[in-house]
């Protein structure tokens, strides 16, 4: 709990300095992402109409390889939230490649450069985040997360 309650804290500054900065990108919700199929997107364009569900990955991340079918199972049960897995610099054909293998559908988008892993003040994935549909954090989740710990925060939020 302390590391959760750290970690919120760090994001509110994250936040608040993003917010205020004059920089192109003025908050998480605006940092660039890139579709697999190379069109751009971003978090809060992904989550417009409902609220968004993020994991970050990397193919070479065993927790995230266990999470991303479970990711995979609430896309198909709960209609009242959009997922996206954001995977951190891997090659787009490895990452295909690695979805195709693994029987896995689920909507894909790329942060090139690290900016959204950065800019949630995480030092590696997985990490797992909901936004509302105005681009903020709702909830987060640093490490290996479940697929009953996934549920009992989204229900949780639910009413938001």
């Amino acid at each position: 709990m302390r590391i959760f309650k750290s970690f919120i804290g760090a994001m509110a500054l994250v936040l608040a300095s993003a917010c205020g900065s004059s920089s192109p990108r003025s908050s998480i919700a605006d940092i660039e992402l890139t579709k697999l199929d190379g069109t751009p997107t971003s978090i809060g364009a992904a989550s417009k109409e409902l609220p968004l569900l993020v994991s970050l990955w990397a193919v070479w991340c065993q927790p995230c390889k266990r999470e991303l079918p479970a990711l995979q199972d609430i896309s198909r049960q709960r209609q009242d939230l959009a997922i996206l897995a954001i995977n951190i610099g891997d090659d787009p054909e490895k990452i295909e490649s690695f979805l195709s293998d693994n029987g896995l559908s689920i909507s894909v988008a790329i942060d090139n450069n690290g900016a959204l892993l950065e800019a949630l003040d995480a030092a590696t994935v997985p990490v797992t985040v909901l936004f509302d549909t105005d681009g903020n954090v709702l909830w987060s989740h640093l490490g290996a997360v479940s697929a009953d710990q996934l549920n009992d925060a989204l229900d949780a939020y639910a009413s938001l």
